[in-house]
């Protein structure tokens, strides 16, 4: 009596998973172009990186521009030093590029992220009209879908894999309460 039940349940809720829609898990806004103010020297920092969402090993580039605040308009004759930190893999790390010189106060790097997490990436401006300008700005490197997951490449479930799983158990589960109820008939 209890397993024609389970049949029962084990349908309803293969049935309700092939017909839910796909979700997937928003991240924080910190993938788009970020903006630093520095208001005692009058900038402002623009910062954004491409692709948008950065893949682990993979190269990407990091934008910056820098601008008066006034103005507008870029600041010419900039230096810049940029830091990377992460504890994303239970260690901090730390990666340094220096000596970036940057005459139409636009520059960009390219960065392989190690690792899924959080990364601050702190970078430092020096110009003669402006003095020295620190800023701060953080990037999200997710979780990449592999072979053994669940997940496609566009990171929603994947309902087809779950139906057939959950098909497979209702199947099975019809087998055994026929051969249960035919061992039945031959005992009596």
């Amino acid at each position: 009596m209890i397993l024609p039940f389970l049949l029962l349940i084990s349908s309803v809720i293969a049935l309700a998973i092939y017909l839910s829609p796909n979700s997937t898990l928003g991240q924080s806004s910190t993938s788009g172009t970020q903006f630093w103010l520095d208001k005692e020297n009058t900038l402002r920092m623009v910062f954004s990186y491409t692709p948008a969402i950065p893949i682990i090993d993979t190269p990407t580039d990091l934008k910056f521009s820098i601008q008066n605040l006034q103005t507008g308009k870029p600041l010419t004759d900039v230096s810049a030093r940029v830091v990377i930190l992460t504890n994303s893999s239970g260690q901090e790390r730390i990666f340094r590029f220096t000596n970036i010189i940057a005459p139409a106060g636009v520059f960009s790097i390219k960065y392989l992220f190690p690792d899924t997490g959080l990364y601050q990436v702190i970078t430092r401006i020096s110009s003669q009209s402006n003095g020295v300008a620190l800023a701060s700005f953080k990037v999200f490197v997710p979780g990449q879908p592999n072979a053994f997951s669940l997940n496609n490449s566009s990171g929603s479930s994947n309902p087809w894999i779950i139906f057939v799983i959950a098909i497979a158990v209702v199947i099975a589960t019809f087998l055994i309460v026929i051969n249960r109820r035919k061992a039945r008939k031959w005992n009596i």
